[in-house]
C-alpha cells in the first residue's frame, strides 16, 4: 500500500499501525530526498481537502506536508528534535517550492 492510500485510510478513521508508521517514515525520507532532484514528484501535488483536514493542516496543502503532519501526530519525535513537518517545510523552502519574505 502506498503512502497516499495509507493517508486515505487514516482520513477515514482507520488507525495506522507502528509498522505502517515506520514504512511511512521511510517514505517521507525518500520523498524529501526526491524533491531535491525532481519537480515532478506526486508528493508536491496538493492533497485532497479531506486528507488535509485529517492531517490537521490547511486545505490545499501538499501531500508531503500531510504525510509529515500525520507522522508527527501518531509518532512524535523526542523533545528537542525538529518535527517532521518543520523539516519538510524547510526543505520545500530550500528547494524553491515555497517563497517566503
Amino acid at each position: 500500500m502506498n503512502y497516499q492510500m495509507m493517508l486515505e485510510c487514516h482520513a477515514s478513521g482507520i488507525s495506522i499501525t507502528k509498522q505502517e508508521a515506520q514504512l511511512l517514515d521511510l517514505e517521507l525520507e525518500s520523498q524529501i530526498a526526491s524533491i531535491k532532484v525532481s519537480r515532478t514528484q506526486g508528493c508536491i501535488e496538493k492533497a485532497p481537502n479531506h486528507i488535509c483536514v485529517a492531517a490537521h493542516v490547511c486545505k490545499g496543502s501538499l501531500w508531503i506536508t500531510c504525510l509529515a503532519a500525520v507522522l508527527d501526530q501518531i509518532n512524535p519525535l523526542a523533545t528537542g528534535v525538529k518535527a517532521r513537518g518543520a523539516t519538510v517545510f524547510d526543505e520545500l523552502e530550500r528547494n524553491g517550492y515555497l517563497m517566503l519574505d
